[in-house]
């Protein structure tokens, strides 16, 4: 019975958060939201509380997260018409951004928020949390459009048409420091525990220690102030100490439990059938089981390769007992619940209901990737598919609808592996914390040998947290930005043809890989990309944004 009221409160939570036009008796005191005027919002409870609710609303979830993912090395889109195919050839520009960003529409509902809220018929408990929800809110807005664009304008109450509408820019620290400590003052009136889905104390904690990784890092930190590396590493290690997170043991269950004895999620976008709702679970599945649509989130052979071995060693690494002939064998737990490869089993449906398991056919001639080479771009080109964060057992998904699983914003081991990076990079050389923080998740992930204390420097400790980044946080729109704060994007991404595998199928029944680029055209990432343009239409209308070098 606790197990089914805990999940129906979640369910409940997601569906507030959707901000829904037809709710219970009195739930909007049976009037039609589209009538209520903007004054009776600010008289009710009850709507103002939906009011904050449709902010939530507003933050980035799923819908980006397809994007990122694919315009980094971690995977591919097969559709060359798809946006991440115009990110990487480098075609975008002021004027047309995929990736562009600019909510200011959800900003000033933000603002209207802090400019009725005090007189607004609300007992001070609850106002103190409203607050807390809505500061958290814009400061991630913010947060979202200052790792983008640098320094933007900072906009704290509701701009009126009779107001002067043309606002500088401003500084990249201001933006950051605004950001830091809207963070600190909703830690402070948010709860500890709320409803998932919900903002809390750890979240906007949580979000403080990403927000001042991200300030320290090389492209925001061009004076190499060391700290800001002791900054983020108290912050993250403040939400280490709070004792209210931990690590789910079951790979697989860390986007699909939404019970309360998850305690891995932080921060979070829900879904709810039928309000709102995304199509994970068709878009990565080859064409047989995909139920009309397919042909997303393809793993490179980059991603594939950096998955360690359940020894903890790399494939490249002396002592792996990597095997170039069964290259699938011995490694980690997360490449298993990541990667599905030739021979691996994965489950869906091409018509609706019920599921069924079938085993992969990724070879030349075979069935999910070349048998009939017109429907190749329905499967995959670089030889894999992608099962993580999928629900195996979702029987209702096709194209545009059916997957529920929330969007983890940010989660605990993203906490332990922010917390390693700003204390390795703070220390002369890294100390006990950092091993313990990384061996936590390398043991979660199965691998049995600690990363021994004392074994690496600075520098090789650096290239094993990218690692485990690159790894444990693949397809969480995570991979991009790290290689653009770190400054390795020019390197990583630019001029660089992404590999895939050729399995062939010989007579006895083995297999052969040959590995190919999976791409025709070379990446461009160039110098001036690293900060994004201002959206040409908002240069047009204030002449007071300065545009971004190299985008004028």
């Amino acid at each position: 019975m606790k197990l089914n009221h805990i999940k129906y409160k979640y369910i409940f939570l997601c569906l507030l958060l959707l901000g829904l036009t037809s709710c219970k008796k009195d739930f909007l005191n049976q009037k039609n939201p589209l009538a209520i005027s903007d004054e009776e919002v600010w008289t009710d409870p009850a709507l103002i509380a939906m009011y904050v609710n449709s902010i939530y609303n507003d933050v980035p979830g799923w819908d980006m997260g397809q994007l990122f993912s694919s315009i980094s090395d971690e995977s591919m889109v097969t559709y060359s018409t798809d946006a991440s195919h115009t990110v990487l050839r480098g075609d975008w520009s002021a004027v047309s951004n995929p990736m562009g960003y600019w909510p200011y529409a959800s900003i000033r509902k933000c603002n209207e928020f802090f400019a009725r809220i005090d007189a607004a018929p609300v007992d001070n408990a609850t106002k103190t949390i409203m607050k807390g929800e809505v500061r958290f809110l814009r400061a991630f807005l913010y947060y979202n459009l200052t790792i983008r664009y640098g320094g933007v304008p900072i906009i704290l109450r509701p701009q009126k048409i009779t107001d002067d509408l043309q606002v500088s820019r401003n500084t990249l620290d201001e933006s950051f420091n605004f950001i830091i400590t809207q963070m600190d003052s909703a830690a402070n009136e948010l709860p500890k525990d709320a409803l998932r889905g919900k903002a809390t104390k750890g979240a906007a904690m949580a979000m403080k220690g990403r927000t001042l990784t991200f300030y320290a890092s090389p492209l925001y930190n061009e004076a190499h102030d060391n700290a800001r590396w002791k900054a983020a590493a108290d912050a993250n290690l403040a939400v280490m100490n709070l004792g209210k997170y931990t690590l789910n043991p079951d790979l697989k269950r860390i986007w699909l439990d939404g019970t309360e004895g998850n305690k891995e999620p932080i921060f979070e976008v829900c879904y709810a059938i039928p309000q709102k709702h995304h199509y994970l679970d068709a878009i990565v599945k080859p064409l047989i089981v995909a139920n009309n649509t397919a042909g997303m989130r393809n793993p490179y052979q980059e991603l594939v390769n950096a998955y360690p071995m359940k020894n903890g060693k790399l494939i490249s690494e002396s002592g792996s007992g990597y095997d170039l002939n069964d290259p699938y064998v011995g490694r980690d737990d997360r490449f298993y619940n990541d990667i599905a490869y030739n021979g691996a089993k994965i489950k869906g449906t091409a018509s609706g209901p019920p599921v069924r398991e079938i085993t992969l056919q990724i070879y030349k001639g075979g069935r999910d990737y070349d048998e009939i080479p017109g429907y190749q771009i329905y499967n995959t080109y670089t030889g894999y598919y992608s099962t993580k964060m999928i629900n195996q057992e979702n029987a209702v998904y096709r194209a545009g609808f059916g997957s529920t699983q929330p969007w983890l914003e940010i989660r605990y081991a993203e906490v332990l592996l922010n917390y390693a990076e700003a204390q390795n990079e703070y220390l002369g050389s890294p100390d006990a914390s950092v091993y313990e923080a990384l061996n936590k998740i390398r043991r979660r992930a199965g691998i049995i040998n600690d990363i021994p204390a004392g074994s690496l420097n600075k520098e090789s400790m650096r290239a094993a947290i990218a690692n485990e980044r690159y790894v444990e946080l693949s397809y969480e729109c995570k991979r991009y930005w790290d290689l653009r704060r770190w400054k390795t994007a020019d390197k990583v991404l630019n001029g660089v043809k992404f590999t895939g595998v050729v399995t062939t199928k010989k007579p006895d029944g083995s297999f052969t890989y040959e590995y190919k680029p999976a791409v025709t055209q070379f990446g461009i990432f160039l110098p001036k990309m690293y900060f994004m343009p201002l959206p040409q239409s908002e240069i047009t209308k204030n002449k007071k944004l300065v545009q971004n070098p190299g985008w004028e």
